[in-house]
């Protein structure tokens, strides 16, 4: 089993990684194979909706969101953590759920029985 740990937070080594990477080494121990990703050294733009993951299948945009789809196709369980600012997660981490959702769903929904946290 394969559980990828995404850190939506900027700052590297908060709290919101600290939590993270309790809940992997949890997954560890009960022999799990985890893997952490900090968004804080990605880039990942905001979708457009431009709608071309429809026609093509995948996302027009070229940067990091293309690698962090992949591992999270790859995973069997995914967590998902950010900070709150301004009532809301992480700009970096909306946009990621944003084009994964929209990619998903034109892909055959490839999210559909995984687990997520």
């Amino acid at each position: 089993m394969k559980i990828l740990g995404i850190v939506g937070s900027p700052r590297i080594g908060g709290n919101t990684e600290l939590l993270v990477t309790e809940a992997l080494k949890a997954a560890e121990e009960e022999g799990a194979e985890t893997e952490l990703i900090r968004l804080a050294n990605r880039e990942i733009s905001p979708c457009d909706a431009c709608l071309k993951c429809r026609e093509s299948g995948e996302c027009r945009i070229k940067d990091d969101f293309q690698y962090v789809f992949q591992k999270m196709i790859e995973a069997d369980g995914i967590i998902l953590a950010s900070p709150v600012y301004f009532s809301s997660a992480t700009p970096k981490i909306k946009a990621l759920i944003d084009r994964a959702g929209y990619l998903s769903m034109a892909k055959g929904r490839v999210f559909e029985n995984k687990v997520g946290a």
